[in-house]
């Protein structure tokens, strides 16, 4: 129950800023070359400004679901510290 409580908790955040981190370069690259992203369709575009919005405003259910599975992970890993307990000495001379 730790182990998967643990992977729950941090894989959603990984792949989240993974996402996030890939976005964000593709549109630093845009802006470099003097366009403007247009974070509806996801391409470089030249000739037209586009607005900016958010990652969580264009991703909103996988940040949410994201954020509710780490819940759900804490509260995993959180039972199974409860009940895995003091770990006692293998070795008791």
């Amino acid at each position: 129950m730790l182990r998967w409580g643990m992977i729950l908790l941090f894989m959603p955040s990984v792949l989240l800023v993974t996402f996030y981190m890939l976005e964000a370069q593709s549109v630093a690259r845009c802006m470099n070359a003097g366009g403007s992203w247009d974070y509806v369709k996801a391409v470089c575009d030249m000739t037209v400004q586009h607005e900016a919005s958010t990652f969580m405003q264009r991703h909103s259910f996988w940040v949410n679901s994201g954020m509710l599975v780490s819940l759900v992970g804490l509260v995993a890993g959180t039972w199974g510290m409860i009940t895995k307990g003091m770990s006692t000495p293998k070795d008791s001379e």
